[in-house]
């Protein structure tokens, strides 16, 4: 290493120097970023759990309520009565008159022939019987062939008939209450509502008129139901009449689709006559679930979703690929080890919701009401990050699930190593490049030197230093040893006469400005807008002159100074100049501050302080006063950077005439000041300062010193300025 010249040495250091600190820098860069990220994306993810868990628990709840609303609403209790009659009435009819049975049985076998069978028969993936399918009671055969089967309505629209045309009793009760029925469900938005004899199980009326209508929920084909049974726990003398709720299970009438259903007993003079059976829409609650497919819209990005899975592992919201993409989406939960069947059920009734189970060792820990964030597969194969936790609603049991697949959730961290890798990679070729120019530019001035100082040794020396080794640095010494002795004095005047213009420069301007001027930049003068001026008086400086020699006044001048200007820069504060017992600042002049009033005011307050905390005995007897002015001034400023050491104008005459009128240790502020003070309290208007060049000048007057401590103007709160 000593062999090698310095050159060498400076190339040598640099590059390893900065090859270091890259690899360090990229090092920390990448952890830290990749920490962040994952904290972040973990952050959306619990955010957008916990809000769509509120948002179901409240839907379900709202359900409830609505039911319980419209179960016991006087019309329902009555239409309610109405119905179970006219029904019970039908069985005694047609037990005398059964003429027309084989016209109804004939006209519903062709319907479900033509139309039930087929449709279901392609979601089910085998045929349906038709046997113990079409009901066996003569009253629901009556029903279901004048409501459905020769109802001239196509299917999914039979709820527009108002009342079929045989006359009967039952049909005087339909056409008087459905209307009402069919516009409360649509208004409540249930999917269907329902009304059961609580004695018999006989569904008397159902809104939608699907294949339910006039059955038994007691015994029969819907027996095991999700309506049965939540017939059934409304009906549960221990419910206590409250309103329940049953989780999704497929459906026959709607196709084996998966339906929820509420339920609350009806209750007329003391006695339950029968359920009111709601069945929900679930398509609103997985719009809830899935922002009606807005999901970019709501910041969950191309792959991000929320899930709801039932106890039993299946799911109750439709999955979002399988909504944009149902080809792919099938394609790949089977290629990770769903079986075909399932697969097809999912295609035949296009939806997730109770067909596609999701099994992983996540929901499971849902289940034993653990909440986490964490890394699985998913259906499809793919890694995702999720955040999970378990819903207990009303004796609902459901794990949710926010997931975001881990290639789209953590793509800013390739993309961070990515560009960490090529920035290293210019960044080591830069500094190659830059580590050869540093070196011949370190080296040309040396050499110079050297020159210099060997040129200058015929002039005298010093005692000599010691000189090793033979690089460039110890000729530098050698050639120091010999001007050392001739320059030091010379420096040691120089720094004299230096420190000399210094002090004076810093006294007259700002040592940013002084530095500027040392270095010649150029003057020039323009105005400038919105800032407030500070005049400040000193009183009892001249009664401490008249006792202290000039160098001690000057001292006191100089430590008076400094008080007041020490909080300025804190504040936004800038001195322009001090005179005597006069100093002037403004504040929003080099840089612009909209609270350019409230700064300057606090700064006031920081520099009353200032002095009254100075430990001299002198302090007692100095009191400061000033005068606020807000507008434009007039400023001489230098070319090259545009620091202020001058000020003119309107504005500073205001302020200084009203500093003369002020009372010690007040501070007063004109009206231009005065209305830029917003929220601040302890001003009283004073009486106006009539001035011939001026004119009248309306002030408002406080006392200087604060009541308590003032802090940093970027700290400063309206209220701190009082």
């Amino acid at each position: 290493m000593q062999q090698l010249s310095i050159r060498s040495k400076i190339i040598l250091t640099l590059l390893l120097t900065g090859l270091a600190c890259l690899a360090t820098g990229g090092i920390l860069g990448y952890q830290s970023g990749a920490k962040a990220l994952s904290e972040s994306v973990e952050r959306q993810l619990i955010a957008q759990r916990e809000g769509k868990k509120r948002q179901v628990a409240t839907y379900i709840r709202n359900q409830l309520r609505l039911t319980e609303t419209v179960g016991d609403a006087p019309q329902t209790i009555e239409a309610a009565k109405a119905f179970i009659d006219a029904f019970r009435e039908m069985h005694a009819d047609l037990q005398s008159d059964r003429s027309g049975e084989q016209a109804d049985t004939a006209v519903l076998v062709d319907w479900y022939t033509k139309e039930f069978l087929p449709r279901a028969d392609r979601v089910a993936g085998s045929h349906t019987p038709l046997e113990g399918l079409m009901p066996s009671d003569p009253v629901a055969r009556r029903l279901q062939a004048d409501y459905i089967a020769r109802n001239p309505n196509k299917t999914g629209q039979k709820a527009l008939l108002v009342a079929a045309p045989g006359g009967s009793r039952y049909d005087a009760v339909h056409a008087r209450f459905h209307a009402a029925m069919k516009r409360m469900a649509d208004t409540v938005g249930f999917h269907d509502i329902n009304l059961m004899d609580a004695a018999s199980g006989d569904v008397v009326y159902t809104a939608a008129k699907e294949v339910d209508f006039g059955s038994n929920m007691y015994q029969g084909l819907f027996a095991r139901s999700g309506f049965a049974r939540v017939a059934k726990r409304a009906l549960d003398p221990e419910n206590g009449g409250k309103a329940v709720v049953e989780d999704f299970s497929p459906y026959m009438p709607t196709y084996f689709a998966p339906q929820m259903f509420t339920a609350v007993p009806i209750i007329a003079d003391g006695q339950t006559i029968g359920v009111f059976v709601a069945q929900m829409d679930i398509d609103a609650l997985n719009d809830l679930l899935t922002d009606q497919n807005g999901w970019r819209q709501t910041g969950q990005g191309e792959t991000g979703e929320v899930q709801l899975i039932g106890e039993d592992l299946l799911m109750r919201s439709q999955s979002r690929f399988m909504a944009t993409d149902p080809n792919r989406f099938l394609g790949q939960v089977q290629a990770n080890g769903t079986p075909s069947s399932v697969a097809d059920r999912v295609r035949a009734l296009g939806t997730t919701i109770y067909t596609l189970p999701v099994r992983n060792e996540v929901i499971q820990l849902a289940f034993r009401n653990q909440t986490g964030v964490g890394r699985h597969t998913d259906t499809r194969g793919v890694d995702v990050v999720f955040a999970y936790a378990p819903i207990e609603i009303d004796g609902l049991r459901w794990a949710i699930l926010a997931k975001q697949d881990v290639a789209e959730a953590f793509a800013p961290l390739a993309r961070l190593n990515r560009d960490l890798l090529v920035a290293a990679a210019a960044a080591a070729i830069a500094l190659t490049f830059l580590a050869l120019a540093c070196a011949g530019l370190f080296m040309r001035p040396l050499r110079r030197v050297v020159a210099g100082m060997r040129s200058l040794a015929a002039e005298g020396s010093t005692a000599p230093l010691e000189v090793h080794g033979d690089d460039e640095f110890a000729a530098l010494a050698r050639g120091y040893n010999a001007m050392a002795a001739t320059i030091e004095e010379r420096d040691r005047r120089v720094a004299a006469a230096e420190r000399k213009a210094d002090e004076l420069l810093g006294r007259l301007y700002p040592t940013g400005l002084a530095e500027r001027m040392r270095g010649g930049a150029e003057m020039t003068a323009e105005t400038v807008a919105n800032v407030t001026v500070v005049v400040t008086l000193v009183d009892g400086l001249d009664a401490l002159a008249a006792e202290r020699s000039a160098a001690e006044t000057a001292e006191v001048l100089k430590t008076l100074l400094d008080a007041i200007s020490g909080a300025a820069a804190a504040h936004g504060v800038e001195p322009v100049r001090s005179l005597g017992e006069s100093h002037i600042a403004v504040c929003g002049l080099s840089s612009p501050q909209l609270d350019h009033a409230m700064r300057a005011l606090a700064w006031t307050q920081s520099a009353s302080l200032s002095v009254q905390r100075l430990g001299a005995d002198w302090a007692k007897s100095i009191s400061l006063r000033f005068g606020l002015a807000s507008g434009e001034v007039d400023v001489l400023l230098l070319k090259h950077g545009h620091e202020a050491f001058d000020i003119w104008g309107r504005t500073l005459a205001f302020a200084r005439r009203i500093a003369v009128d002020t009372e010690r240790g007040a501070v007063r502020v004109g009206e231009s000041t005065y209305a830029l003070l917003t929220d601040v309290e302890g001003f009283e208007p004073t009486a106006p300062i009539v001035a011939p060049v001026l004119g009248t000048l309306q002030t408002w007057a406080r006392p200087a010193t604060p009541r308590a401590p003032v802090g940093t103007a970027a700290s400063q709160q309206p209220k701190a300025a009082e």
